[in-house]
């Protein structure tokens, strides 16, 4: 393998941005990873960088010399309103400072849609995330078509995987119970048709993106599998883990109330739209201009299942 000279700069090490890190690195490739806090260096083409990407000066250095940029930086779930938007436009100068070229992690929301939806699908949000999402994907659109910065973006769906701690079917609460056995409390309807978007895949889809200037302009959906019901993946789960598959809906007072309290179960609402009827996105572009395949289904279970027993023992 030639290590290449382009540099590669990854803003955010969490859920997707640390495999991301891990799969540019194999490749050859120049990397600099920044984060608000401190990262240890995984590679001798590796070099860890603190800095806030809420201020634009310091964001700008951060991707100087940068070829790509690689946006997988997220905001508090429930401060996505004040500081998801510099955050965006903050990263994006950055990248157009540096003459590179932004590749954009990004969700479905801005599109609002149900049932089998693809990139044509009209974004038309249901959500006051949503909202947020579609105007911060316009205004990147936006600079792309007057040339300030060459953007693709890629969109994932609901995270599932090792490493996906904090996600709708795999929250906190929930890995401790699978762990000890127990009933696993669910915060929404799990008996309908997702797209599970597999972390490691994700990442993948971006590090593609990364490596096809030609993409740039598209908006893309990344790999998934065919839809299930979060039931059916929840007991290959179980049946890989060896314990018994329980589980509990949180009903949707509790869920208001709990809100009261907690501001990430306060947004969680206005979310439950995508879990109460099929919700498939289509990810056939994707896997026409890159052939580019979803991890089967008995390996992403495997390797989430190892994970979860890495967390009981550690």
């Amino acid at each position: 393998m030639q290590t290449s000279t382009e540099l590669h700069v990854v803003f955010g090490a969490g859920q997707v941005g640390g495999k991301l890190i891990d799969l540019l690195l194999a490749c050859g490739l120049q990397v600099r990873s920044v984060r608000r806090t401190a990262e240890p260096r995984r590679h001798a083409a590796h070099e860890a960088i603190q800095a806030d990407a809420y201020d634009r000066d310091s964001a700008i250095r951060a991707a100087a010399g940068a070829a790509v940029v690689y946006h997988c930086a997220n905001a508090p779930y429930q401060t996505w309103s004040t500081q998801l938007p510099p955050l965006y436009r903050n990263i994006a100068a950055a990248a157009q400072s540096a003459g590179a070229r932004l590749i954009v992690l990004d969700n479905v929301y801005a599109i609002g849609a149900t049932g089998t939806f693809d990139e044509d699908t009209p974004e038309q949000p249901r959500s006051r995330k949503g909202v947020i999402r579609k105007r911060l994907a316009d205004e990147l659109r936006a600079m792309h078509a007057r040339g300030d910065l060459a953007v693709t973006i890629g969109r994932a769906s609901d995270f599932f995987g090792p490493g996906a701690a904090d996600t709708v079917l795999i929250h906190p609460r929930a890995i401790a119970q699978l762990l000890a056995g127990r009933a696993i409390d669910t915060i929404s309807n799990i008996d309908q048709p997702h797209s599970w978007s597999y972390a490691p895949d994700v990442a993948e889809g971006l590090r593609q993106l990364g490596l096809h200037p030609e993409l740039a302009g598209q908006t893309l959906h990344l790999p998934v599998l065919p839809a299930q019901t979060g039931r059916s993946l929840l007991a290959a789960l179980t049946a890989e883990l060896q314990v018994p598959l329980q589980t509990r809906r949180m009903p949707g007072g509790l869920l208001r109330l709990l809100g009261v309290f907690n501001p990430v179960l306060r947004e969680l609402p206005e979310m439950q739209y995508q879990f109460e009827q099929p919700f498939v996105m289509s990810d056939a572009r994707i896997r026409r201009l890159l052939a580019l395949e979803p991890t089967p289904l008995a390996a992403q279970i495997a390797a989430t299942a190892a994970w979860l027993r890495s967390l009981r023992a550690s």
